[in-house]
């Protein structure tokens, strides 16, 4: 399990993101029911084991409900309040990061925060750019949005969403540089679970928790 220092230094919540070799669930609890369609949606959880639908986003006011999003390759953003009232859990693939019209999930997400400044966050774990080829017609489309790509047809989603974290006024979030494709342990294995390099189903799961 990967930590912030960004959320560590929040009282009150905890935090990881997850590693291929994590257990699939870091804390018991009820947790909220949701599909994750990489969409735009940010659901808020107000009751234990709630249903929320479709959702790529999950907030709560509530203590002892871990929420959290599942990854192999897209991007976790998890978020919290500086007085620790509040957390959030955002997946953005290259979809949710970009969005229709570019509007996407931390917009959405930004709508409903409150004041910005209130929060800190932190993205974990997920396809880096040393790894991440897109067609040249999606290379294209990032390079209007956020400039020019350090290397050609090569994605850096998480410098992408800090980036619109930035713009809609939250604080620089922590970026945690782990490439999912190809960053492997001391052991010589792969250390986290990436439908890119395996197609394969497995996921990786990063949660919060307010206490």
């Amino acid at each position: 399990m990967i930590r912030s220092a960004h959320l560590s230094a929040v009282a009150g919540i905890q935090h990881g993101f997850g590693e291929a070799s994590d257990a699939a669930e870091f804390w018991a609890g009820p947790r909220p029911s949701w599909k994750q369609v990489h969409g735009t949606r940010v659901a808020e959880v107000t009751a234990p084991a709630q249903p929320v639908g479709d959702a790529d986003g999950l907030r709560t006011r509530l203590s002892a409900v871990p929420i959290g999003i599942v990854t192999a390759d897209c991007v976790p953003i998890l978020l919290a309040r500086r007085d620790g009232s509040e957390v959030a859990a955002l997946h953005a693939g290259w979809r949710g990061t970009l969005g229709s019209g570019g509007v996407g999930i931390v917009t959405e997400f930004a709508r409903g925060a409150g004041d910005p400044s209130d929060w800190v966050g932190a993205i974990g774990p997920c396809a880096g750019p040393c790894c991440y080829e897109v067609s040249e017609e999606l290379a294209a489309d990032f390079a209007r949005r956020f400039g020019p790509l350090a290397c050609p047809r090569h994605l850096d989603l998480a410098a992408a969403n800090a980036a619109l974290l930035v713009e809609a006024g939250f604080a620089a979030p922590e970026i945690l540089r782990h490439c999912t494709i190809c960053e492997r342990t001391a052991n010589g294995a792969f250390r986290f679970h990436s439908y890119r390099r395996d197609a394969s189903t497995a996921r990786q799961r990063s949660q919060i928790l307010k206490v």
